[in-house]
């Protein structure tokens, strides 16, 4: 009997995870150190090398385009966009903000961007570039480790939190609260509980302790990356969030032999989270979640 061709989306899946596996941590690290200044012809030279890194650039340009075409009505739940790793874009009905934003091209956002929101003080999930651009321009950075004095100074609220707080940006109502990246960094990861009208979205970065992760609201929409040590199954009946969106995977700093998780290990936290009770999605960079 003659296998079953797989369907299109495992294909595209397969292509994926084999150019990001092409990419080295220190050919990745190269091409993000030169930002925003790098010339087309290097560029083309590095895609040729490297077609992981033409899909991680590409993300980000579909996510420019799409943020900026968006329209969301009033009362609707907002726009979610995967940039890349953990980092994302949303588009409210009044504002439009980043969580970990951490690419090469991310201080381009800022202009577009009304504030943003930065888990933990890893490179792999905020960029100096990007905070100074959106700093200097006096916008709010929600982190538990940067200044943002100059948000102070244009009359907006400070982001720097290393205590619960709330924050009213727009319509967004966001709640902080510390977690556990694992058994050494403690509160080290900032969790963010995003409420925009009826929706929530609960962002727990690289979080590894259940036992601070304590949503206020049902969750329509969990980002969680589960492989720090936290059990998604677990997470899921715990507090029954509608949608999770395993994240944090094919992370190209991370060589490929340690920490950079593959898409067969998101699918493998996908299928525990609906055995649990929720629907599950693997999403590629430049994906809308929602």
């Amino acid at each position: 009997m003659r296998k079953p061709k797989p369907s299109k989306a495992t294909r595209e899946a397969a292509a994926f995870q084999a150019d990001v596996d092409g990419v080295s941590a220190p050919d990745y690290k190269a091409f993000r150190a030169v930002g925003t200044a790098m010339s087309e012809k290097a560029r083309r030279a590095a895609f040729a090398a490297h077609p992981g890194l033409r899909r991680y650039d590409e993300a980000i340009e579909k996510v420019f385009a799409e943020a900026r075409a968006t329209v969301v009505s009033s009362g609707a739940p907002p726009a979610v966009w995967l940039v890349y790793n953990m980092g994302l874009v949303v588009k409210t009905p009044r504002v439009l903000f980043g969580i970990d934003i951490a690419h090469r091209q991310g201080a381009r956002f800022a202009p577009m961007l009304d504030f943003a929101l930065v888990t933990h003080n890893h490179d792999d999930h905020w960029d100096r570039p990007f905070y100074d651009a959106m700093n200097g321009a006096g916008k709010t950075v929600v982190s538990n480790f940067l200044d943002n004095y100059a948000a102070v100074r244009a009359g907006h609220p400070g982001g720097y939190a290393r205590v619960r707080r709330v924050f009213e940006l727009g319509d967004a109502r966001i709640r902080t609260a510390l977690s556990d990246h694992n058994r050494y960094l403690r509160n080290f990861t900032t969790v963010f509980e995003i409420a925009v009208g009826d929706w929530t979205l609960y962002h727990t970065g690289d979080s590894q302790n259940l036992a601070k992760l304590r949503p206020m609201r049902t969750p329509d929409l969990w980002v969680v990356h589960p492989r720090c040590g936290l059990d998604v199954a677990e997470g899921v009946r715990a507090f029954r969030p509608r949608r999770v969106a395993i994240c944090h995977l094919c992370e190209l700093g991370h060589p490929p032999e340690r920490w950079r998780w593959t898409l067969v290990d998101g699918r493998a936290a996908a299928d525990l989270a609906r055995a649990a009770g929720a629907e599950a999605i693997v999403p590629l960079w430049g994906e809308r979640l929602q």
